[in-house]
C-alpha cells in the first residue's frame, strides 16, 4: 500500500470490491482492485496547481512548508475523488460494493453489511449478572435432577443451573465467566467430606459466599414394568449406595451394586440404554426427567442424611455482625501437625466455636524427615488443615483469632466469610 502525497500524479477514479464468485461477509473472500484513469490524474493536478499559491509551497513530489497548505491541498484532493465517485456509473452489477461514506476525508469500506456483524462483548456479557432480577448463571456437577441441582435452586430460586460432568469444571466454568457461581458439596452428614472439592478450594482462586444445605431423599428407580425380582444390579453414586446399603438388603436386593460418577447420571444411563435388569439409586425428579419408575422411596438408611453445598464466586462478600456467619480457612506449617494445638486453642480463647476441623495431605511437600544418619530417621506425613468456625470476618474476636493463628503457622489462607445456612431443617421420609 503506497502513500499518496497531494503531489502525486495518480488520482482516484472509483474504488471497488469485486469478490471471486459472490458477495460474501467472508473478508478472505474478497479482491480489491483498483482503478486510475489519466485523465482524472490530470485534472487533479490541474486542479492542485490553480489552488497552490503563486510561491509554490510544495516540493518536488512531498511536502508543503506549511501545515494549512497541506490541509488545504488534501481537501481538494478528496473533494476531486466524491466527486469521480458520484460520476462513476452506478450500475455496475449487484455483486459490487462501492464506497460511498467519507469521514474526516478518507473513504471507507464498507465490506460487511453493519447489521450482520456479531455485537462486540459489552461488559455486561463479563459481569455477574445483578442480584435485582436477573437471572443468574449457577455451575454444579451432574445432570438434570442431581441433588446438587436441586442444591442450587435452593440456594439461588429461579436461576439457571448450568450442567458440568466433574466438579473440575464448574470451578474453571466461574473463573472463565461462563457462570457467575457455583454450588459444590463439601460434606455429608452420612458419608463425610467429598475430598476432591476441599482440594478444588485450594487449587483454585475462587471464594465462599454462602452454603446450604440439602436432605437427601433417595429413590430406587427402574423402567417402566420392571419389578424388584427382575433387578440384578444397582447402580448410582458412591456415596448413595453406601447411604442405602442397610435397605437395599432389608428389600432383599443382594446383587450387584456398582458405582457412577453421579445419582441422576445413574438414571439417565439406565434410561437411555434400556436396561430392564438394572436400578438406580436417585432423586424423585430423576425418575420424573428420564421416564422411571419409582420401586421404593426414602430408601437412605438414615432419616438424618443432609448434604452441605458451599456457593463459590469470583469475589468475596462483605462480611456482616448482624446476622451468623461462618468462615472457613486452611493452613499449614513447616514443622507439621504440633501447631495444630496452638492453632485450636487461638480461637477456645476468644470462646469461637468450630464446626470442622478436615486434614488433608500437603501435595507439594507430603512427607517430613526427622533424625540423622546415626540414629535413623523418622518420616512424618504432612497435612494441610481446613478449619470452619462460627464467626464472621468483621469480629473483632475472628480477626484476633486469625491474627494469632498467623504467628504460628507458615500458610494461611482465608477460604471465605459467608452467612450460614439457618433454613428449618426436617428430617428426610
Amino acid at each position: 500500500m503506497q502513500c499518496v502525497a497531494p503531489s502525486s500524479s495518480i488520482a482516484f477514479k472509483s474504488i471497488t470490491v469485486t469478490p471471486s464468485h459472490t458477495v460474501s461477509h467472508r473478508l478472505a473472500q474478497l479482491k480489491f482492485n483498483v482503478k486510475c484513469d489519466a485523465a482524472a490524474t490530470n485534472a487533479t493536478n490541474a486542479s492542485l496547481s490553480a489552488a497552490a499559491p503563486a510561491t509554490n509551497n510544495f516540493t518536488a513530489g512531498g511536502i508543503g512548508k506549511c501545515r494549512a497548505d497541506w490541509q488545504s491541498s488534501c481537501a481538494i484532493l478528496a473533494s476531486k475523488v466524491e466527486s469521480q465517485q458520484q460520476n462513476t456509473d452506478k450500475s455496475s452489477g449487484a455483486d459490487k460494493i462501492t464506497v460511498v461514506n467519507g469521514v474526516n476525508g478518507h473513504s471507507s469500506l464498507d465490506l460487511v453489511p453493519i447489521d450482520k456483524l456479531p455485537k462486540p462483548l459489552t461488559i455486561a456479557d463479563l459481569s455477574p449478572a445483578p442480584s435485582h432480577g436477573s437471572t443468574l448463571r449457577v455451575a454444579y456437577q451432574g445432570v438434570p435432577g442431581a441433588y446438587s441441582e436441586a442444591a442450587a435452586g435452593k440456594a439461588y430460586p429461579n436461576c439457571d443451573a448450568i450442567p458440568c460432568d466433574q466438579f473440575e469444571v464448574a470451578f474453571q466454568a466461574v473463573e472463565l465467566w461462563i457462570a457467575d457461581r457455583a454450588v459444590l458439596p463439601v460434606e455429608n452428614s452420612l458419608g463425610g467430606s467429598i475430598h476432591r472439592n476441599y482440594d478444588l478450594l485450594l487449587r483454585h482462586r475462587l471464594h465462599i459466599v454462602g452454603e446450604v444445605q440439602l436432605p437427601v431423599h433417595h429413590c430406587l428407580l427402574a423402567l417402566p414394568g420392571v419389578r424388584k425380582e427382575y433387578i440384578n444390579r444397582v447402580i448410582s453414586h458412591p456415596q448413595a449406595l453406601a447411604q442405602c446399603e442397610l435397605t437395599l438388603t432389608k428389600l432383599g436386593l443382594t446383587v450387584t451394586r456398582e458405582a457412577v460418577d453421579d445419582t441422576a447420571g445413574a438414571a439417565e444411563f439406565v434410561a437411555a440404554n434400556n436396561l430392564r435388569d438394572t436400578a438406580a439409586i436417585a432423586s424423585a425428579r430423576a425418575a420424573e426427567l428420564y421416564g422411571l419408575n419409582i420401586l421404593a422411596d426414602g430408601i437412605q438408611d438414615d432419616s438424618s442424611n443432609v448434604t452441605r453445598f458451599v456457593m463459590l464466586a469470583r469475589e468475596p462478600i462483605i462480611p456482616r455482625t448482624d446476622i451468623p456467619f461462618k468462615t472457613s480457612i486452611v493452613f499449614a506449617h513447616d514443622k507439621g501437625t504440633s501447631v495444630l494445638f496452638k492453632v485450636l486453642s487461638a480461637f477456645a480463647f476468644r470462646n469461637i466455636s468450630l464446626t470442622k476441623i478436615e486434614s488433608r495431605p500437603h501435595r507439594n511437600r507430603p512427607i517430613r524427615v526427622v533424625g540423622d544418619e546415626n540414629v535413623g530417621t523418622a518420616k512424618h506425613f504432612e497435612y494441610l488443615f481446613y478449619v470452619d468456625f462460627e464467626a464472621s470476618m468483621g469480629d473483632v474476636r475472628a480477626q484476633n483469632a486469625l491474627a494469632e493463628v498467623q504467628e504460628f503457622t507458615s500458610f494461611l489462607r482465608v477460604l471465605g466469610s459467608y452467612p450460614m445456612d439457618m433454613t428449618p431443617w426436617s428430617p428426610s421420609r
